[in-house]
């Protein structure tokens, strides 16, 4: 360990930030909307403080979770970058999910903090890498496996309120209000609908976005959350929506919302949305499937699609709106190694023998 645990020890406080809000008021006021952590943000330096362990330096906050994998979260790698260079002694935490929420990131971050001779420690948990408990590696492993599974059935639970209200034709909500529908999705804002029109209407005749979004700038058209900058993207997203039509896509079927009424007509919609498809000539590096809605369940002999799963790309038989009739039982691993011998059957009928991975280019199985 790089310091001795004592009153001149520096810690870094890793915190989880929340994430403001805007939110229009009735009377056209702006107010910014933040959960409160400022008990948790005091709690873990004054126990520090409290019981001698010495002092917070610096604190680290995100708002991105500890547990998708790729979140940006650019203060725990600064804290990280403060470790190596001796600015801290160690890191602070509430709990272990404060830190991370993946089983396979335990290794990593303990063989980092053996590296740069960082200490960790975790108030809720009660676990500090610097005791001379012989189990505190598995308790660690323990703690972030209990919060993955946490995680989890967390977002389990929210896929399932989605399907559901999906199921029974009600709208996704969010935070704030839709422009040009109101709160409830079950009447238009005139002036907003009006200027969606137009907007759509002169996309479809030729009218870049951009343009469009710098005319709306330029006039102050306030947004919902009270801002007068309007971006290309967002109008994009907007214009693209199911919600012009009074709809809304779930897993690629558009499901009909009795209650909201449309803001523009639905064959210029389906216009704008093959205008406004993004060119796939004009990304840059990305992953491919090239077999999804291709190949084939040898159960069902529905269309496989693409999924990215714990241990990497999968192809998968996957029940879903648009495929009502899956089986949902096949699991297919896609590795980079097996495209070329397994895009051959792309060039081939659809037929259900047309797809039986062999173990030498894939790993199938039945679930």
């Amino acid at each position: 360990m790089a310091a001795e645990p004592g009153p001149n020890f520096r810690w870094g406080a890793l915190l989880r930030a929340s994430k403001p809000r805007r939110v229009r008021l009735p009377d056209g006021s702006v107010q910014i909307v933040e959960e409160s952590t400022d008990r948790q943000d005091l709690e873990l330096p004054q126990h520090i403080r409290d019981y001698n362990m010495g002092v917070v330096v610096e604190s680290y906050k995100d708002v991105a979770s500890a547990w998708m994998p790729g979140a940006k979260r650019p203060r725990y790698k600064h804290a990280l970058v403060d470790l190596a260079e001796g600015y801290i002694d160690g890191i602070a935490c509430l709990a272990v999910d404060r830190l991370t929420r993946r089983r396979d990131q335990v290794r990593p971050i303990l063989n980092a903090m053996e590296e740069m001779g960082g200490r960790l420690f975790f108030l809720w948990d009660e676990l500090d890498t610097a005791s001379d408990d012989p189990d505190t590696e598995l308790r660690l492993h323990e703690l972030v496996a209990r919060a993955e599974r946490e995680a989890e059935r967390t977002s389990r639970r929210y896929k399932l309120v989605a399907q559901h209200r999906a199921q029974r034709g009600l709208h996704h909500g969010s935070g704030n209000r839709a422009y040009g529908h109101s709160k409830d999705y079950r009447s238009l804002v005139r002036e907003e609908a009006e200027r969606l029109q137009q907007a759509a209407k002169a996309a479809d005749e030729g009218k870049s976005l951009w343009a469009i979004a710098e005319e709306w700038t330029e006039q102050g058209v306030p947004t919902v959350i009270g801002k007068n900058r309007w971006h290309h993207k967002s109008l994009w997203a907007m214009l693209t929506s199911a919600r012009m039509v009074g709809k809304r896509e779930y897993e690629g079927a558009l499901i009909e919302i009795e209650y909201m009424p449309p803001i523009l007509d639905e064959e210029l919609w389906r216009r704008l949305r093959v205008k406004l498809a993004p060119d796939p000539s004009k990304r840059g590096r990305r992953e491919s499937r090239e077999l999804t809605n291709i190949a084939l369940c040898a159960v069902c002999g529905l269309p496989l699609v693409a999924q990215m799963d714990r241990a990497g790309p999968v192809y998968l038989c996957k029940k879903r709106p648009s495929v009502p009739g899956a089986c949902g039982g096949i699991v297919t691993a896609a590795h980079r190694r097996s495209y070329r011998q397994l895009s051959v059957h792309a060039l081939l009928p659809q037929t259900e023998a047309n797809f039986r991975p062999s173990p030498s280019c894939c790993n199938a199985h039945s679930l």
